[in-house]
């Protein structure tokens, strides 16, 4: 840990009762001062007597283990009141059990090692001067007592804060400023993880999965990415699996995402942090993840010639049960889902570097076993209500938990779902008719943000159905830019692409193109961020895998940037219309172009993207496709590659100031190279014509091309 000690000795008082007497307390901080939005680190040792029934529970029988559990806040609870002296603000601070550990990469291994505080206490204060701290404990049950109290400084600094909702509920902010998350998920450690699809049941990871996703994250952030998206798995990174309610074995673990977490406070990035990946919840685990589902389901030997061999989850063990919703109705052991929320908020949700706290990351898997098309989430009847029911009460109750138990109101909560199909659709599972439970976890007013797992090879997928005018969503229209709008006007929230790209296997066959294309559009449709999916594996001896995906980091880093700055930003931070309009070409039977675009409220300033649709992952491998490849399209008018120039059919931007000059400048596919200006003014309806440069479907040429607008 980069954290060392202030010397400064919080002394406790005589008066408080036994369970309090002979605690010791030091702040550590990474600086020689405290900083506003830094991290501020208490070390807490209890008295010997607590310690003592700790370690009876930590070397006890696993499942029937006695004494104090230090995971638990019904045996050791421990909080603080950090009170701001001028404003009178109080954040509420909760701690955690910590165990020292370094890498020992001679044995492949982790050590723990001595740890001096075993209970940490982690706040970022946000604002500078004078606080004041109280730290109480309770230790089972009993009445909380304060064990110690005392005052400290915090100096100015120029650390930014914890991200919030920007005022038109369409965007996320920090520090006041509109922010565009647009990067990539880099989910956990999977090159080189020997745990994911091991049939050893009682394997250990080996150190260097975990020593390469950090060089990954190293990478990344060296490279300019300030955005990503990170999982809570069991195979590298969650708390608990086996055994519930005991984390010890697995504080390897958290010393590595504190690890990841302080790279991130460094260098100004930021993580969209998914507390649950969804196997947990399945009987039987997707993608072969049979190691880390809920329980002992087997579906065909056929398929995977193996028996599963591997541990059931501790829920399943614990309450005898084969039905993963029985975790979340069950209060037995929703309880122990609480706790370990509580122990990952304690340890990590005070850092300003987590955007975002994602709940679970696919949650429509609930009780699913895909492998016997036992789907209940997308079923009528009482499977389905029963699925539904339990991911609408796993998140009402935790973001209730976490917003107002745990008093960490100050974090964005978000809920994970399916883009909504057809031009009507609100919900994020399919509803042919209304069932008598519907998953109604967007409307929950702790849910703060609804985040989309989406893919699609559709090179028409941002505008399917247009007919109206290019600023109106249409009876019957169905687009991206519509369906977020709807989304927006139903929910009241905004709405990001958690994970999304084109589909399994079509990284491989176009050449990360669809990266590139899906990345510089999804902005000008009212997103609020977009994180691509298959862009972390990369070839490795203990893999198959083909390509390195982090080949499209620097576009999408590039997309990032863009969009992160001016003039962009400001087009975002300000009301706007949106408006999108596609063509066909020279008499095509579909539309071969489309563009989006925003306006600012003053009508002054614009930008936006066009794209030759022509140009997809079918085309841009430059190779005849047969049926059975993942990037074959279906539609002929889709599969020959056409340069477009901007005239016969012309693209027109509406809703401008009519007569009024304006500046309209191109930039490329490629690092934005700067391709033409042009100079018009608008008409008496306030449109102004695109005449933009040639629509090339090459990734050397220009499929698509951004512009900006600015009146002179």
């Amino acid at each position: 840990m980069r954290a060392g000690f202030i010397v400064l000795m919080l002394f406790l008082f005589s008066c408080s009762p036994v369970f309090s007497r002979g605690w010791m307390i030091n702040v550590l901080t990474p600086e020689q001062e405290i900083q506003k939005n830094d991290r501020l680190e208490i070390g807490i040792t209890p008295s010997q007597q607590i310690l003592t029934e700790i370690q009876r529970y930590l070397g006890g029988e696993p499942h029937n283990r006695k004494g104090l559990n230090p995971f638990v806040s019904w045996d050791v609870n421990i909080s603080a009141d950090f009170i701001h002296q001028t404003s009178g603000e109080i954040i509420k601070g909760i701690a955690f059990w910590y165990t020292e550990v370094e890498r020992d990469k001679i044995n492949s291994h982790w050590k723990q090692k001595k740890t001096e505080h075993p209970f940490r206490i982690r706040f970022a204060p946000p604002k500078s001067g004078k606080w004041k701290v109280i730290i109480y404990s309770s230790i089972q049950g009993k009445e909380r007592s304060i064990i110690n109290e005392t005052e400290f400084v915090v100096n100015e600094s120029s650390k930014r804060g914890h991200v919030g909702i920007h005022e038109t509920q369409k965007y996320l902010k920090r520090d006041g400023k509109v922010i565009i998350p647009t990067g990539v998920n880099l989910p956990s450690p999977y090159v080189n993880n020997n745990l994911t699809y091991s049939q050893d049941r009682d394997e250990k990871l080996k150190l260097n999965a975990w020593v390469e996703y950090r060089n990954m994250v190293q990478m990344y952030l060296a490279n300019g990415g300030k955005h990503f998206r990170f999982f809570i798995h069991p195979s590298s990174t969650d708390m608990e699996f086996e055994e519930v309610g005991y984390y010890q074995d697995r504080q390897h673990f958290a010393w590595e995402v504190d690890q990841i977490v302080e790279l991130c406070e460094e260098n100004g990035a930021l993580i969209d942090f998914n507390l649950m990946y969804h196997t947990m919840m399945m009987r039987a685990g997707d993608y072969y993840q049979f190691k880390y589902d809920f329980t002992d389901y087997w579906y065909d030997e056929t398929v995977w010639p193996y028996k599963d061999i591997n541990h059931i989850s501790g829920y399943s063990k614990l309450l005898n049960s084969k039905d993963p919703s029985d975790m979340i109705f069950k209060e037995k052991a929703f309880k122990y889902l609480r706790e370990k929320t509580r122990y990952m908020m304690a340890r990590w949700g005070y850092s300003t570097a987590i955007s975002l706290i994602e709940l679970v990351s696919e949650p429509w898997h609930i009780d699913q076993d895909g492998f016997k098309h036992i789907t209940p989430y997308d079923s009528m009847g009482t499977a389905g209500n029963i699925a539904r029911k339990a991911a609408y009460k796993y998140h009402s109750d935790l973001a209730s938990y976490i917003k107002d138990s745990l008093s960490m109101n100050y974090k964005l909560i978000g809920a994970v779902g399916r883009f909504p199909v057809g031009s009507s659709a609100i919900h994020s599972h399919m509803t042919p008719s209304t069932p008598k439970q519907i998953d109604s976890t967007w409307y929950d007013k702790n849910i703060d943000v609804i985040s989309i797992s989406y893919y699609s090879s559709s090179p028409a997928k941002a505008i399917l159905s247009k007919r109206s005018s290019n600023n109106e969503c249409g009876e019957g229209e169905n687009s991206m830019a519509c369906v977020i709008k709807r989304l927006h006007d139903t929910y009241g929230k905004p709405v990001i692409f958690g994970e999304s790209d084109h589909g399994d296997g079509t990284p491989i066959c176009s050449d990360l193109q669809g990266h590139q294309i899906d990345i510089k559009r999804y902005a000008f449709s009212g997103a609020a961020g977009h994180y691509i999916w298959a862009a972390f594996n990369y070839p490795h001896p203990s893999n198959k895998q083909p390509q390195d995906e982090r080949r499209s980091w620097s576009g999408i880093i590039d997309a990032s940037n863009y969009y992160n700055d001016d003039p962009l930003l400001s087009i975002f931070d300000d009301q706007y219309i949106q408006g999108r309009a596609k063509s066909p070409y020279k008499g095509s039977r579909e539309a071969l172009k489309e563009q989006q675009y925003l306006i600012d409220s003053t009508r002054t300033n614009a930008a936006g993207y066009i794209y030759n649709r022509t140009f997809n992952t079918h085309t841009s491998s430059g190779v005849k496709l047969d049926r059975e490849s993942n990037c074959y399209i279906d539609n002929p008018a889709f599969n020959e590659p056409v340069n477009i120039s901007w005239k016969p059919q012309k693209l027109k931007v509406e809703g401008l100031k009519r007569f009024k000059k304006y500046t309209i400048r191109y930039y490329g596919y490629n690092k934005r190279e700067f391709l033409f200006e042009d100079e018009q003014r608008a008409s008496i309806l306030g449109k102004l014509k695109l005449r933009h440069p040639e629509l090339t479907p090459t990734k050397t040429g220009n499929p698509v091309i951004w512009y900006t607008i600015e009146q002179k």
